[in-house]
C-alpha cells in the first residue's frame, strides 16, 4: 500500500494535472489516501465561493472518494500514538511538522507504508519511505 499525500490528490483537481503525477498514478499499484486527505480536500472546496467551480469540484471529490471507498485509511489509535512521537521528534530537531502531515505520516508509520508527496522535506526524519511522483 502507498499513501498519496493531499498534494498528490489535489493535482487531480487541476484543469491540467502534471503529466508526471498522472503517469505515476497510472503505473503505481495499491495507492490509496487517508481520511485526513479527504478532510483537507473538503475544507479546500468548502472555502471556495459558491458557484460552478465549487459545484464541479464537489462532484469530482465525491466521484474520486467513492473510487477509493473502503480503502481510505483512518487515523486510528496506533497512528495517534505514533503521531505524538513524530510531532515531538520533529520539534526537537527544530523542524516542526504540520498537524495534517503528522497525521498522514503517523498512519504510514503505524502500517509500514510509504507516502507519495511533493513535499519530501515535510516527511523526512520520520522513518517512512517517501516517494516523489513529480520526479517522473
Amino acid at each position: 500500500m502507498i499513501i498519496a499525500d493531499t498534494n498528490v490528490v489535489s493535482e487531480l483537481f487541476k484543469p491540467t494535472p502534471d503529466p508526471r503525477v498522472i503517469a505515476w498514478l497510472e503505473n503505481a499499484s495499491d495507492v490509496t489516501i487517508t481520511a485526513v486527505t479527504v478532510g483537507e480536500i473538503w475544507a479546500g472546496i468548502e472555502n471556495l465561493p459558491d458557484g460552478r467551480r465549487k459545484t464541479g469540484l464537489r462532484e469530482l471529490a465525491e466521484d474520486l472518494f467513492s473510487e477509493f471507498g473502503a480503502e481510505i485509511q483512518d487515523y486510528d489509535f496506533a497512528a495517534a500514538h505514533i503521531y505524538g512521537q513524530i510531532v515531538s521528534a520533529r520539534r526537537r530537531l527544530g523542524r516542526p511538522i504540520g498537524y495534517a502531515d503528522a497525521q498522514i505520516a503517523s498512519i504510514c508509520a503505524a502500517n509500514g507504508w510509504p507516502v507519495a508527496t511533493r513535499n519530501v522535506k515535510d516527511f523526512t526524519d520520520i522513518g517512512i519511505e517517501v516517494i516523489n511522483p513529480w520526479d517522473g
